[in-house]
Parts: C-alpha cells; structure tokens; sequence
C-alpha cells in the first residue's frame, strides 16, 4: 500500500511537472536559457544521477544525489527537460526536472521538524534539570541563611549578656577602687588617730608624773611642816 501510494504520488508530480512544462514552453523561445541561481532540491525518497550533459545518454558523473539533498540551479533546458546544477561539493551536471523542487520534500520538512523538535525537547529536559538545581540550591541557601540568622540571634543574646557582664564587671572595678580609695583613707586616718593617741598617752603621763611629783613635794613639805607646827602648838599650850 505504501509502495502503490508512493507511485501515485510520483506519477502525479511527474504530471504536474510536465504540464508546468509544456505551459512554460508556450511562452518562451524553444532554446535554452540562463535561469537565476537558487537553491533546489531533490524531491522523494530515491537517489537521482547527475549526468555530464543535457540529455539521458550523457555519461553520469554522479550516481546518487538523496532526496533532499540542496542543488544550485544553473540553468535550464525546456526541451529536454533537464536543468544543471551543482552541488555543495562544486560538482556540475545534468538532473531531470521531475527531481527537482523548490522546496523540501515533506519527509525531510518532517525529519528537520523532528530534529528541531527533539533538540527543544532536549533543550527544555536541561533547563528544567537545572531549574531543579537551582531550586534546590535555592532550599539549601534559605535553610542556610535561616540557621546563620538563629545563630546570629544566640550570638545578640550571648553579647548583650556579655555587655551586662561587662557593665557589672565595670561598676565592680570602679566599686573596687572606690574601696580601695576608702581603704586608704582610712589607714591614714587610723594612723593620725595612733599618732594623736600616742601623743596623748605621752602627754597623760607627764601630767600623772608631774602630778606624782607635785604630791611627793607637797608630802615632803607637809612631812617637815607638821611636826613643827605641832611643836609651836604645844609650846602654846604650856606658855
């Protein structure tokens, strides 16, 4: 069935190709002539030969142009239905004009389409792998950045018990100095109240030994005065 419905399908073309031709043949002059360079291609499924000359006997100088395949329309030859062209390659000849059409054939369209297709497909798979990545570069990055901002705040909480520590270590120093400032003045206080304490011991005990001095005098006196005086009263009394 492919095979009948490929035939058809030539035979078609073939027909439609011969009346273009035999139309074109009515309007223009029965010798060759030179047509624009274009690109061409070769139609169907098969291989064509390129021949050395415009006609079929012609020596091949190439045994298989495939289907598809891009050729540069030099001219062409409306009697014998033939047209040269060359190849990418820079090869010249001869191929009949049922081969050639102007553009590709539906099965190269279709295996061009494919490939452009399976190229976006695979396009497509690789973004979303890397869209994959990203997100889940992404997932790690915020549970990153989550713990770095838990660690952040444990580290706040630790430096502002650190500042307080501080503070009262602070206040503990100058308290400290402040004692020590006391402590000192103290200690000259209790050394000027021992000096004072001294001198007033020294001087509490002049004054007891002069004191002790004056009572021994007075006593001395009173030793040598009061027999006399007792004399003088009974001498008195016997007058």
């Amino acid at each position: 069935m492919k095979n009948n419905s490929k035939q058809n399908t030539t035979s078609m073309r073939f027909f439609l190709i011969l009346a273009y031709c035999i139309t074109t043949s009515l309007f223009i002059l029965p010798n060759k002539s030179l047509a624009e360079k274009k690109t061409v291609y070769v139609s169907d499924i098969f291989y064509v030969p390129l021949r050395s000359g415009n006609s079929t006997k012609h020596r091949i100088v190439h045994r298989g142009l495939k289907s598809g395949t891009p050729l540069t329309l030099i001219e062409s030859d409306p009697e014998t239905e033939l047209s040269r062209v060359s190849t990418n390659n820079g090869i010249e000849g001869w191929i009949q004009n049922q081969y050639l059409s102007d553009s590709l054939v539906a099965r190269v369209q279709l295996q061009k389409t494919l490939a452009a297709e399976n190229n976006l497909l695979r396009e497509l798979q690789a973004r979303k792998i890397s869209e994959a990545k990203l997100t889940q570069e992404l997932t790690e990055s915020n549970q990153t950045l989550n713990l770095l901002k838990k660690h952040n705040q444990t580290l706040n909480a630790d430096f502002i018990k650190i500042k307080k520590l501080s503070a009262n270590a602070i206040n503990l120093d100058d308290n400290n100095r402040k004692l020590l400032q006391s402590n000192e003045m103290l200690k000259v206080e209790i050394a000027e109240l021992q000096a004072n304490n001294s001198r007033l011991s020294d001087k509490s005990d002049k004054e007891w030994f002069l004191r002790g001095a004056l009572a021994v005098f007075i006593g001395a006196i009173l030793a040598i005065a009061l027999p006399r005086l007792k004399i003088k009263s009974r001498t008195k009394e016997w007058s």
